[in-house]
């Protein structure tokens, strides 16, 4: 195999949400392990509610933390991947129209002209984001 019939690489930009929200979860967690787990052992309240109550103290910073890490948005040169904590919706270049930029981020226009948003994306990100998807960059129409 020549050089000429290898797959060109795939260029990626991974966008995630601020690390501060991984570090403000942690920190929740630490302040929260201790009650949690003495309603765990102890069980000073009903033991029905003292364990359920205890594991949700628990696993709320960690689902934070997960969501954090997970949710964001994926840019190939095959299209842009919008990442949910447990969802993945991914959107082929040639069904984007365009961008919109507001107070609430950057949306992508879908062909079919309704509007996903791109969090945690931000204004300053889309001339790289165009730049991977081999779009060129045009200013609206007025």
């Amino acid at each position: 195999m020549t050089s000429a019939d290898s797959p060109l690489p795939t260029r990626r930009l991974r966008i995630r949400r601020s690390a501060a929200i991984t570090g403000a979860a942690f920190v929740a967690w630490l302040t929260v392990a201790p009650l949690a787990l003495a309603l765990i052992v102890e069980q000073p309240l009903w033991s029905a509610l003292s364990v359920p109550l205890g594991a949700v103290l628990l696993f709320i910073p960690l689902g934070v933390s997960m969501w954090a890490w997970r949710s964001g948005v994926d840019v190939t040169t095959d299209g842009i991947a919008v990442r949910g904590m447990f969802t993945t919706r991914e959107i082929p270049w040639k069904q984007i129209d365009g961008f919109a930029t507001g107070d609430d981020g950057v949306q992508a226009i879908l062909a079919d002209q309704s509007q996903v948003s791109l969090d945690p994306l931000r204004p300053e990100n889309l001339p790289q984001v165009l730049e991977i998807g081999g779009q060129e960059l045009r200013a609206a129409d007025a």
